[in-house]
């Protein structure tokens, strides 16, 4: 079993960000890590309390807006809970703005293992635009105390595809961001939504709209650059030194069961998919009248899932057996334009076809 925890408070939200969010309020934040705690109790009574947690992630939002003595205290209370298996991998994402080393000790202490810093970018002109707290010394002096505090796996989280006019530099970025010995890297599209700050922006013609061949041109180079650096491409985003894959994020991209807990958690669970409520006083009220926030829940079946299969596992380097795609005639043309590639009975894109994705896969679905 694998559990998801969401903490939906930030500081101040970033200009681009489109996530479910609050700015965090102690009181609030109080009150739904009560609803929190609830929660998990009341899934704790399910079948999946069996065999212990494979993997728990705590993601947002900002969960390093709670100190590490208090991440380390919903993790010790997750394990007396569900237990954890030896093995288990246990996550946390940290805004370089907000946590010392003292926080990285504790949550060590407590048991996390790998910490997922939200660095962005190196260029303080672009993190200023992109309306985050921290500047590239944060970022380095995170990494380097999350190390002195022992956590094992270090996870850089940067953004690509910039604004023409921002200086953002993809290639720059990395060769920093390799002085700081991170085991695993993730690469993200900046995405432009209607609604953001951002977004407003691009709309009253402020801010010009990335370059999307721009953007592809930095995707590719990086590919060779990291594979070049010794780190596998292991997912459509993800680059690991071997060994430091995210299991808990590999357990999606395979299809495996999961409980997400807290405001807008999605989860898989006996071929079910369910979403909670996204509103956090929603949440807090619902947990409030002991009952369980699940807003919608789904049974799929049939061609949904070998869908959801093909969609997922494509997202891999490993791909998926080519079987799942059945008669599909498009997978031999994909190959021919440098998008697939076929090999032991599997079909995976390449790092071309990662760039085009969801274009692949839709017609290798349609096929």
């Amino acid at each position: 079993m694998r559990l998801y925890i969401h903490w939906p408070f930030c500081l101040r939200r970033c200009t681009y960000c489109d996530f479910t969010a609050r700015t965090a309020q102690p009181r609030l934040m109080r009150a739904y890590a009560s609803a929190l705690r609830r929660e998990l109790e009341i899934r704790a009574g399910g079948p999946g309390r069996k065999g212990g947690l494979r993997s728990l992630y705590l993601g947002g939002g900002t969960p390093s807006t709670l100190s590490g003595r208090e991440v380390g205290e919903l993790v010790s209370l997750v394990g007396r809970l569900y237990g954890y298996r030896r093995e288990a991998e246990i996550s946390v994402e940290v805004n370089p703005a907000t946590w010392r080393e003292e926080d990285y000790r504790e949550a060590c202490l407590a048991g996390v293992r790998r910490v997922s810093i939200g660095a962005q970018s190196f260029d303080d002109r672009c993190l200023r635009r992109l309306g985050r707290l921290h500047d590239s010394v944060d970022v380095k002096r995170a990494a380097r105390e999350a190390r002195r505090a022992g956590i094992p796996s270090l996870s850089l989280d940067l953004l690509y595809g910039l604004p023409p006019g921002w200086d953002g530099n993809l290639r720059r970025d990395l060769e920093t961001a390799l002085e700081l010995r991170p085991q695993h890297l993730s690469l993200y599209a900046l995405t432009v939504y209607p609604g953001t700050p951002l977004g407003k922006a691009v709309g009253r013609g402020e801010v010009p709209p990335p370059d999307e061949d721009a953007a592809a041109e930095e995707y590719l180079e990086a590919v060779e650059f990291l594979e070049g650096q010794g780190y596998l491409h292991y997912e459509i985003s993800n680059f690991c030194l071997p060994g430091h894959e995210c299991r808990h994020n590999l357990a999606y991209w395979r299809r495996e069961e999961y409980l997400g807990v807290g405001a807008a958690a999605h989860s898989l669970w006996r071929g079910r998919r369910l979403r909670n409520r996204e509103s956090v006083l929603g949440y807090i009220k619902d947990l409030g009248r002991g009952r369980l926030p699940v807003v919608e829940e789904r049974r799929l079946e049939g061609a949904e899932v070998r869908e959801e299969r093909v969609m997922l596992g494509l997202r891999t380097s490993l791909g998926v057996p080519h079987r799942l795609l059945g008669a599909c005639h498009k997978a031999e043309e994909m190959e021919c334009l440098g998008l697939l590639r076929r090999e032991r009975g599997r079909v995976a894109l390449t790092a071309k076809g990662m760039l085009l994705s969801n274009a692949v896969i839709a017609e290798l679905l349609c096929a």
